[in-house]
């Protein structure tokens, strides 16, 4: 008897965990309502980030750097990225890591969080969005596609054309591997991409039905 209830103990647990780790997964597919859009007459706003950690990441590291990167933003602080590696949870092969990974590292170092998916809006709609939580003073990471490769980066400012990034994934530089060139040394970040080729990538983020058009504003 003891055998079978110590099974029925374990079919239970597993059950809870499973329910658990689907519940987590499957409320992300649903699209955030009611999110309301303002319009602004900035021609440029970007929050200060510091140039020394614009760093090229171990393999598959991207979202402890973004995590970092927003550690630096909201923090003033500069964090070791290979601590922030051995700090994060939610991985899977390869280093692979689930949003829910980004979102508890970010609140081990006491960042808030606050998720959306933006899949049901237009492309305009989203690109004054992304602006309004900059003018709000938050830093977003976003989960985007890049080169048939999910990606996580951290979006720090804009101008009338683009956005301002943080990307881990940005080319090393010649003269030192662990640092990356910087696409615009006039602006804020290391990455530009123009309004439709983030979006673009934004677009083709995510996993089938799960974790479109995801973001996570910190703040």
């Amino acid at each position: 008897m003891k055998i079978y209830s110590k099974l029925w103990i374990k079919i239970i647990i597993a059950i809870f965990l499973v329910g658990l780790i689907f519940s987590i997964i499957f409320f992300r597919t649903i699209p955030s309502f009611g999110i309301k859009f303002n319009e602004n007459n900035n021609l440029m706003n970007y929050l200060n980030i510091s140039n020394e950690i614009y760093l090229r990441q171990t393999l598959n590291n991207c979202a402890p750097y973004a995590v970092m990167g927003v550690i630096n933003i909201l923090k003033k602080e500069i964090k070791d990225p290979e601590i922030l590696v051995k700090e994060t949870k939610w991985r899977i092969i390869k280093n692979l890591t689930f949003p829910q990974g980004l979102i508890n590292l970010l609140h081990k170092y006491n960042i808030k969080t606050k998720e959306y998916s933006l899949k049901i809006y237009s492309n305009n709609n989203k690109i004054i969005w992304l602006k309004n939580q900059i003018d709000n003073g938050n830093p977003i990471i976003l989960l985007v596609k890049v080169k048939n490769i999910q990606h996580y980066f951290t979006v720090i400012g804009y101008d009338e054309n683009g956005f301002m990034l943080y990307d881990s994934l940005q080319e090393k530089q010649n003269e030192n591997i662990r640092k990356t060139i910087i696409d615009k040394e006039e602006y804020m970040g290391n990455r530009y991409y123009k309004n439709n080729e983030l979006i673009n990538l934004w677009n083709n983020g995510g996993y089938k039905i799960f974790f479109r058009n995801w973001a996570i504003v910190c703040s």
